[in-house]
């Protein structure tokens, strides 16, 4: 059993300098309405299914030691980095473009 939380942020993550949106208003949505600054859950990476649970790695810098899983998970040592991008189109082998 592990807790898997992305190896870097994508190119377009939410927590990225300059990001268009309203990391505030965002974050509410996972805040625990009884501590805060704390959160109930987490943010999982928009390169990944929802069901996938797989952390943003924006998130998980920003805020491993603000909400429960991740306070255990770290204690437990069940944190475990991963690479997933369901957005990214496949290459094909044989077919990256000709160099010229």
């Amino acid at each position: 059993m592990s807790f898997l939380v992305q190896r870097r942020m994508c190119r377009t993550c939410i927590y990225r300098k300059g990001s268009v949106f309203n990391i505030q208003e965002l974050e509410q949505q996972v805040a625990d309405p009884h501590m805060p600054g704390f959160f109930r859950s987490y943010r999982v990476c928009h390169h990944t299914a929802d069901k996938s649970g797989i952390c943003c790695a924006g998130f998980w810098r920003r805020h491993r030691h603000k909400f429960t899983l991740g306070q255990l998970a770290q204690r437990l040592s069940l944190v475990r980095h991963v690479t997933v991008d369901g957005l990214a189109k496949p290459v094909e082998r044989g077919k990256r473009g000709k160099r010229g």
